[in-house]
């Protein structure tokens, strides 16, 4: 076979998907209505479970750019090592 060869799109295999691993946070996110909050477990090592503070902070970022309907805002709750993320409406200003 040379180095590149022009093939028809359906002799190209379908991708194979993986589901990411921030897929269940962006799924529960984007369940919230206008003043509904959701907690979300920061990272602990022992357990292995929840999230990094970065990686809720840009997962809420970019949803709420997203979104022309809601905004979504993260307030941290030290005592229980973990953030609310809030839903509220976009106002048209």
């Amino acid at each position: 076979m040379p180095a590149i060869e022009k093939v028809s799109i359906a002799d190209v295999p379908p991708r194979t998907s993986r589901r990411s691993k921030t897929s269940p946070l962006r799924e529960a996110i984007l369940e919230l209505k206008p003043e509904e909050a959701c907690f979300v477990q920061y990272h602990d090592k022992k357990s292995g479970e929840g999230y990094k503070r970065s990686t809720v902070a840009q997962v809420v970022g970019r949803l709420s750019k997203d979104s022309s309907e809601y905004r979504y805002s993260v307030r941290s709750d030290v005592s229980k090592n973990g953030c609310y993320i809030l839903c509220s409406a976009k106002s048209d200003d």
